[in-house]
């Protein structure tokens, strides 16, 4: 058991406080966690309490983590996991973090799914905007919910930049880029189709 000496916000940072044990400096917490476990001089920590109050102040840090990472650009589930985790916090506190994060409408699988969609399906096909959504771990359903039913304008819309580019334009090659971009074989035939091109088989 090791008592609370005293008790200092930080000055750095006027959210925090520093808490002494015994006399000594011992760890930095966020208001919030010391108004959890009641922090004041007097107050006498266990080893168990002490490990508490370390597992709270990793979620909350690894909340502000993925707040921070959260408001500069829309991220999927996946992506806030694989981000909190590679920057070295705990499976527990980055799940904690996640959840919370969700329930403030960050970290949205449908909302990441929804925006990239908007930003893409002018340049993509839907092969390939399927692809990137699962790579960012969005389901089935939520794809299937988000992506258009009609790829017919992006395919002539990549069509017509492509010929603006390409001056000497081949005609294989063009059906490689569109490929790449995730259209499928009846939209390209279409689409050359459209343009003037002959259909290929």
């Amino acid at each position: 058991m090791r008592e609370i000496t005293g008790l200092s916000s930080q000055k750095k940072k006027s959210d925090r406080i520093n808490v002494f044990l015994d006399g000594e400096f011992a760890f930095g917490v966020d208001y919030s966690t010391a108004v959890k476990f009641g922090l004041k001089v007097g107050k006498t920590l266990d080893e168990d309490e002490e490990r508490a109050i370390a597992l709270e102040e990793g979620n909350i840090s690894a909340f502000n983590r993925g707040l921070n990472y959260a408001v500069k650009k829309t991220v999927s589930k996946k992506q806030m996991r694989d981000y909190l985790l590679k920057v070295g916090y705990s499976a527990e506190a980055t799940e904690a973090a996640l959840a919370k994060l969700n329930e403030y409408g960050y970290a949205d699988d449908k909302a990441y799914a929804a925006a990239y969609v908007a930003t893409y399906k002018d340049k993509l096909g839907s092969k390939r905007l399927r692809s990137e959504l699962k790579k960012a771990g969005i389901d089935d359903e939520i794809i299937g919910e988000c992506l258009p039913e009609d790829y017919g304008d992006a395919c002539r819309g990549c069509v017509e930049k492509y010929l603006r580019t390409h001056k000497d334009a081949d005609r294989q090659k063009l059906i490689r880029y569109l490929l790449y971009r995730g259209f499928e074989w009846d939209e390209i035939n279409e689409c050359i189709a459209f343009i003037g091109g002959d259909n290929e088989d």
